[in-house]
């Protein structure tokens, strides 16, 4: 967790732009939960970075929006905001001279849409099941020669 000063100043940013104009582009539900994600958003990432607000990474923003935020409780309609929330909430900091290269990030972050969609809170992580058998070293050469895998293309 960041320091107090560090949390303050992303609790105070988060609600600087809730109560801006450009939330309302935004649902009355996504309006509601949108302190709370934008904090967890900035809080989380700094976390799982350096510990300051202006070492924020591409790396950083992914494990916190697919990680915690993906993991929240939300109304469908907020959910499916969330990405947009999070990129406009850090092409605003930029603007307002808060946070360098958020443009950048929230285009990032707003480029997750269809990974964060696919994080719903309680689903299981699919299992990889492979497509078929893997090939022996006994077994024909896939290639089609007619020798085995071993004599043909295992060396390649």
């Amino acid at each position: 967790m960041p320091d107090a000063y560090t949390l303050e100043r992303i609790e105070n940013w988060a609600s600087d732009f809730c109560h801006n104009d450009r939330m309302i582009a935004f649902g009355a539900e996504t309006a509601a939960v949108a302190p709370q994600v934008l904090t967890m958003l900035l809080a989380e990432a700094v976390d799982a970075g350096s510990g300051k607000l202006d070492e924020i990474s591409e790396a950083n923003l992914k494990s916190a929006l697919l990680g915690s935020i993906a993991k929240l409780a939300l109304p469908e309609d907020a959910r499916r905001e969330v990405p947009g929330l999070c990129a406009g909430f850090l092409g605003w900091l930029e603007t307002e001279g808060r946070l360098g290269g958020g443009k950048v990030l929230g285009a990032f972050v707003a480029a997750l849409r269809s990974a964060f969609e696919s994080e719903k809170p309680g689903t299981k992580a699919r299992q990889y099941v492979r497509p078929a058998k893997p090939v022996g070293p006994n077994d024909p050469c896939p290639c089609g020669s007619g020798l085995k895998y071993k004599k043909c293309c295992l060396r390649r």
